[in-house]
């Protein structure tokens, strides 16, 4: 059975050379970029944007009765659903969310940062009797002064 992301591109490589096949090696490609534009590659901001585009891909090919979920994992082994995700400078990362029904404020260095992504059905609305589905839920992801909703 073929599945349902394999012809969507939130694993497509964010860099791409004409000619090469598969996952490029990440090694040589930041070999080969200008100092200014490796360190621009590896920042915070930067995987912000990959990742939020990970996620409105991943979106897309979606039933419309699921939404992507983003968790993170704190070194508590508390795990916190990701209702937004910024960076904080070159490398750190403030992320906005829950922790057991409590909102919270996560402040942490990306190399630390595990993420697991997985989907979950919307809930239905039935405050007024009536079966709609409730609005879906988006993630807020900021870089730059930039809003990017997935």
């Amino acid at each position: 059975m073929k599945s349902p992301l394999s012809n969507k591109n939130i694993r497509r490589p964010y860099i791409t050379m004409p000619g090469a096949t598969g996952m490029p090696d990440m090694k040589d490609i930041l070999a080969s970029m200008p100092k200014e534009q490796q360190h621009r590659f590896e920042s915070a901001g930067e995987f912000i944007k990959r990742l939020a585009h990970r996620v409105s891909k991943w979106r897309e090919s979606l039933p419309e009765d699921e939404i992507p979920v983003v968790l993170t994992f704190l070194p508590t082994g508390d795990v916190v659903e990701v209702l937004t995700l910024g960076e904080d400078g070159h490398s750190s990362v403030v992320i906005e969310g829950q922790v057991n029904d409590s909102p919270c404020m996560f402040i942490s260095h990306q190399a630390s940062l595990q993420i697991l992504c997985y989907t979950r059905k919307v809930e239905e609305d039935d405050s007024e009797g009536d079966s709609e589905p409730a609005p879906k839920r988006t993630i807020g992801f900021h870089v730059g002064g930039e809003e990017i909703e997935a």
